[in-house]
């Protein structure tokens, strides 16, 4: 048996999840003292995400941009959210924060290392090699970082060249499984953008949202813990989201493929997911289904579910003759039957379609009861013909 390699932008047709990364330091705020009333503010409502707040009335009005930005001449005030596997809250919100602004911080370093070797190999001229300076670590990057937990935990920090510096507020709020925040940018130095920070995070509270529009926050959640690399995460978020929604095909093949990436240990979890996937025809595309048959066949086969496995990859060689793994998988699971020339036969497909599969099945236990057979050694034979 063989795994089958998937490509994850595949997996799912959505968007990328909006991925929004901060960090904290180690200072605290006084929580004890008391806070000044606030004056009428204007009323905001970010319906995307699910968050209701004030702002302070200014002179002209807020302006909002076709993005949800709340915009004046010195001050703007975003709207944010990122996903976590599985419901937290604000601390949880805050530490996953501080994750991924380190994996982006290390990623930025990385590529500044690779892209000045890159501009020294291209300077290099009569085997002579100019030397040239590792760039400084972009001014973008958080300094001066501050965090508070009154009125709400926060977290603030200094960017850009230092005559044109800012500072950003970002607070945190939870709600599920989802961290929201809001971000308020002014000039280093400034006192309306901390009041306007102040008066949001004061007033700020999350509402309730659409059962659809949590649905495509979930899958989108899930999608882009497929696309970071971390399998585990978007198995928690579909697997949730399937509790939720039983029927939900796309729910249980997200689990699905995330099982199978997570591999053998979450194969138990992720088979019933990829059942009933496979068991609603009509919400996924050919590509899904393919690709569903070929890690439920899989997983099938590890747990020896034999004449399921054979059923579910008999499909996918009708469904995609051309493809090599489906063909090899489908003639372990005849050869574990007992159908040796079934087995000889999907065999010979296979090597046909990827000639280093022969190699691998000369060690495959699933085709040991075919060792020996003169049918089988010809099958692994170059240019082996077929019935």
């Amino acid at each position: 048996m063989i795994d089958v390699p998937t490509s994850l932008p595949d997996l799912l047709r959505v968007g990328a999840a909006l991925v929004l990364a901060v960090a904290a330091a180690c200072a605290h705020g006084n929580a004890e003292q008391p806070l000044p009333p606030l004056e009428p503010g204007d009323a905001m409502q970010d319906d995307l995400h699910g968050l209701v707040f004030e702002l302070p009335k200014v002179e002209g009005g807020w302006q909002t941009s076709p993005e949800g930005t709340r915009l004046t001449k010195d001050v703007r005030v975003e709207v944010g959210s990122f996903p976590l596997a599985r419901q937290g809250n604000v601390a949880a919100c805050r530490d996953s924060a501080r994750a991924r602004l380190s994996a982006l911080q290390k990623a930025a370093a990385e590529q500044e290392a690779e892209e000045a070797k890159a501009a020294q190999s291209e300077k290099k001229s009569d085997a002579k090699v100019e030397t040239t300076a590792v760039p400084p670590p972009p001014l973008d990057l958080p300094r001066d970082q501050k965090t508070d937990d009154s009125p709400a935990p926060s977290w603030s920090f200094t960017r850009g060249e230092e005559a044109t510096a800012v500072r950003s507020r970002w607070a945190f709020f939870a709600r599920g499984s989802d961290c929201l925040l809001i971000e308020v940018t002014g000039p280093l130095g400034g006192t309306q953008a901390e009041r306007v920070f102040q008066h949001a995070v004061r007033t700020a509270h999350t509402v309730p949202i659409s059962a659809e529009q949590q649905r495509e926050i979930d899958v989108r959640a899930g999608m882009g813990f497929l696309q970071q690399r971390d399998p585990t995460s978007a198995l928690e978020r579909f697997d949730s989201l399937s509790k939720r929604e039983p029927s939900f095909a796309v729910a249980h093949y997200g689990a699905l493929m995330a099982a199978f990436e997570i591999g053998p240990p979450a194969y138990g979890r992720g088979l019933p997911h990829g059942v009933a996937a496979l068991s609603n025809e009509r919400e996924l595309s050919s590509d899904q289904r393919q690709l569903a048959l070929s890690a439920v066949g899989v997983m099938q086969l590890s747990q020896d579910k034999l004449k399921e496995a054979a059923q579910t990859l008999s499909e996918l060689v009708v469904r995609a003759p051309e493809s090599a793994e489906g063909q090899y998988n489908y003639a372990c699971a005849l050869a574990r039957l007992g159908d040796a020339p079934g087995a000889v036969e999907h065999l010979k497909a296979a090597i046909a379609l990827e000639g280093n599969l022969a190699e691998h099945a000369r060690g495959d236990e699933d085709l040991k009861s075919l060792r020996g057979k003169p049918e089988f050694e010809q099958a692994l034979k170059p240019g082996a013909p077929r019935k």
